[in-house]
């Protein structure tokens, strides 16, 4: 395989595992933008598995990656960032959580005056903490297992009229004959003051004359204003679709606080010899 197969392949299955670790605990919203209007935001938790869990909840500061994902901004960067947490109180601090029981976390936002038209964002971390108890064996030493993830979601702050802007510029096809997997990797152009949020569709039809078909898509997809450029891949739905001559739409439509938005919209000729196709062996 290509390391850009390999790559987006990896991503399949990181993806798969992070929703599993993540099984025990429910957070709704799992973003929150507070608009110009906007002074006070609840967070909904809830256990859903079937052992008590503690979090204790913490500021975060992270910067978005072009190819998805946060890394941790160091102190002598945010100088260079617009975060939300020195305005943002919150409460409570710390919840434990019985199986089935729920908690509301409370945000409450505090501009301060003269606030310059900007996005503002920082990430609320629930840091999961151990078990009180710990299993013990009096028959011998045992080593018992506790997995319990962590769990960052970002508070964004939007001061100003809605300015964003993303743009298509690229694609790739990967297609794996083996397994029938494939996908579509998009390239976008970002510029503007806020982020971006909604979902990427791509449409399949052998030309210009036939109905297009949804072939694959990303929901709840984000392109941060710190970023001039952002990479995802899109997963396809229908396994039976192989390559072949014809026409790729691709579509950014907003959702949430943007549906009723397209982004973008651009269509591009494809023709198979374009696939990056691996072999059966």
């Amino acid at each position: 395989m290509t390391t850009v197969r390999l790559l987006f392949f990896s991503i399949i299955l990181f993806t798969c595992a992070q929703h599993s670790a993540n099984a025990e605990l429910m957070v709704s919203p799992t973003r929150l933008v507070f608009n110009e209007r906007d002074r006070a935001k609840e967070l909904v938790l809830i256990n859903s598995g079937n052992k008590q869990i503690t979090y204790r909840l913490e500021w975060q500061e992270k910067k978005a990656l072009v190819a998805g994902g946060y890394a941790d901004i160091q102190k002598s960067e945010v100088v260079n960032f617009r975060t939300a947490s020195q305005m943002m109180r919150f409460s409570p601090k710390q919840v434990s959580l019985k199986p089935g029981e729920r908690q509301i976390i409370k945000l409450a936002l505090r501009k301060p005056k003269g606030l310059k038209d900007d996005e503002y964002r920082s990430h609320l971390l629930l840091k999961a903490l151990p078990p009180l108890k710990q299993a013990d064996s009096k028959a011998g030493m045992s080593i018992t297992l506790n997995v319990q993830m962590s769990y960052s979601l970002p508070v964004s702050v939007r001061q100003g009229a809605f300015d964003s802007n993303a743009k298509f510029e690229n694609y790739a096809f990967q297609y794996d004959q083996s397994t029938n997997i494939g996908g579509v990797s998009v390239r976008l152009s970002k510029s503007g003051k806020h982020a971006s949020f909604g979902n990427i569709l791509a449409y399949w039809a052998p030309n210009s004359d036939e109905p297009k078909k949804l072939i694959a898509r990303v929901n709840a997809y984000s392109i941060y204003p710190e970023l001039t450029e952002s990479q995802t891949n899109l997963i396809w739905l229908n396994e039976k679709f192989e390559p072949e001559n014809g026409e790729l739409t691709l579509v950014y439509e907003g959702t949430g606080e943007y549906r009723g938005t397209v982004f973008d919209s651009k269509t591009f000729h494809v023709t198979k010899d374009m696939f990056d196709i691996a072999d059966k062996s």
